[in-house]
């Protein structure tokens, strides 16, 4: 399932960050979409708290905000939130993993679904636009740009 976002006013703000240095452009994109994503991140959190079925904190602990490595995306910065699963990579200390929160947003045969994710995109994507905006022009204006 796709959505999207209409943003007015990225020619504009496309004019000043190309003024910007490189680097300076990188940073402050990625500070704006991790700022977006974080919206999200805490609604989808919200939405966990509220869910009848969940009982334990493992899937809550497990949400989590992602950069797309540079490698994987034609974007300046992209951003994710989603649930940390099983993967390769090892846990430190206290982090938990939740390889079972798919099947709690989009429900299985034996359980509806309850979904965290989609509800929260669709409730906040106003405020997280509005986050990355307001990184963008503070990030911006230090910049001097």
């Amino acid at each position: 399932m796709a959505s999207t976002v209409k943003i007015e006013g990225l020619q504009q703000l496309g004019e000043r960050m190309r003024k910007l240095a490189e680097k300076t452009n990188t940073t402050i994109a990625r500070q704006a979409t991790n700022a977006a994503a974080q919206v999200i991140k805490k609604q989808a959190k919200l939405n966990i708290l509220t869910s009848p079925s969940v009982v334990t904190r493992s899937l809550y602990n497990s949400v989590i905000v992602k950069k797309i490595p540079a490698s994987q995306t034609n974007l300046t910065s992209e951003h994710i939130v989603t649930v940390r699963g099983r993967g390769k990579k090892k846990l430190k200390g206290t982090q938990t993993t939740a390889p079972h929160g798919h099947f709690v947003e989009f429900g299985t045969v034996h359980m509806p679904a309850e979904p965290f994710l989609r509800p929260a995109f669709e409730e906040e994507k106003g405020f997280a636009v509005q986050a990355m905006i307001d990184k963008l022009k503070s990030g911006i204006e230090k910049a001097g740009g």
